[in-house]
């Protein structure tokens, strides 16, 4: 392999770790939701899968409520938005 392909290869490799754990949510606190809702054991994988789904979750619940609040005049996301946005 040339130098060059190992460099490209070695970024690559690099830019995926960097992405995988660019997470917002800590994943001690997800596995620590895991576990109080009955999970013995979370692994490495699923954990960031529950993550990558929390923050999906968490995305679309926002943008939603950020409908609903700039439908209302505001600029500030109320609980009641919220509220709203899950029920839809």
């Amino acid at each position: 392999m040339g130098s060059f392909a190992k460099k490209f290869l070695y970024i690559s490799i690099y830019l995926i770790f960097e992405v995988r754990n660019m997470a917002d949510l800590p994943i001690a606190a997800v596995v620590r939701i895991a576990k109080k809702n009955g999970a013995e054991r979370v692994g490495s994988d699923a954990a960031e899968a529950l993550v990558v789904r929390a923050e999906k979750y968490i995305a679309a619940l926002t943008k939603e409520a950020n409908k609903l609040a700039e439908h209302a005049g505001r600029k500030t996301i109320k609980k009641e938005d919220v509220d709203l946005a899950s029920k839809s």
